[in-house]
């Protein structure tokens, strides 16, 4: 029973050695550094630095007395503080790891070659993609089987939401659609064009989204497995992209424009 209280205090911030100073607190009521070291079994070494850590969490109180006497305060107002400190720790760890996704101009890994598998894999990479859009996105769905795919899937739903939101906010939205796609929802204001597979010999073979010319996403399908898997090539760096942006372009000029 003990073990469980201390994991349960780990998980709401406490070490190992300040549950356990804690719980002795709690139980005994009061007690001085050598009582507290007899009482929760941690090293005298130890004692000072632990009380010092649930002094600043807010947790305990002090005497001044001689020798000095430790309190801990109601069970309730303990765990208030440090769920609130948890809940400080969650915000300013979020709010931190935010800024350092979205950091421009970062030198790690800029020509990145990665590979993804499954639909909700490659669905969150596409997510991400659109959400860190600065300038624009071209997206070209020009293959036929990824309706495969969008049948079973609702991938594209998805898709649309977070396009839509980026041609509100200002960005150039270009989008090639197959003309198996016509009649469907589109993207108010964004520009689009429908490809047909006659109108080239090299059709490209699946779908690409391209971000600010910064990175790609190449989306192919499994035809032959049931339900289709979605695999994806992810591609990183003004270099790569520029290879792949000009087979974009090829097929773009050879698409006739629709009203959306």
């Amino acid at each position: 029973m003990m073990n469980i209280l201390v994991e349960a205090l780990q998980q709401l911030g406490l070490t190992s050695y300040e549950a356990k100073v804690l719980i002795a607190l709690t139980r005994y009521g009061s007690g001085t550094v050598a009582d507290i070291h007899a009482l929760s079994g941690i090293p005298r070494s130890a004692v000072y630095g632990v009380l010092t850590k649930l002094k600043e969490k807010g947790i305990i109180e002090i005497q001044n007395t001689k020798p000095m006497r430790y309190k801990a305060i109601v069970p309730e107002q303990v765990i208030d503080r440090l769920k609130a400190n948890y809940e400080n720790a969650v915000e300013t760890s979020l709010e931190q790891l935010e800024r350092i996704y979205h950091a421009p101009d970062l030198s790690i890994d800029k020509d990145g070659v990665w590979t993804i598998s499954g639909v909700k894999n490659v669905t969150d990479k596409i997510v991400q993609m659109l959400e860190s859009a600065k300038e624009e996105i071209i997206l070209a769905s020009t293959y036929p089987s990824l309706d495969k795919a969008t049948q079973t899937y609702p991938i594209m739903e998805v898709i649309t939401e977070k396009l839509q939101k980026k041609v509100d906010e200002g960005l150039k939205v270009r989008i090639t659609l197959s003309e198996h796609h016509i009649g469907k929802k589109t993207i108010h204001g964004a520009e689009v064009r429908v490809y047909s597979s006659e109108d080239s010999a090299h059709p490209l073979k699946g779908g690409i989204i391209l971000i600010d010319d910064q990175e790609l996403l190449i989306v192919t399908i499994k035809d032959e497995s049931a339900p289709p898997n979605l695999i994806a090539t992810w591609y990183n760096g003004k270099e790569q992209v520029s290879v792949f942006r000009h087979f974009i372009e090829v097929e773009w000029k050879a698409s006739r424009p629709i009203e959306c």
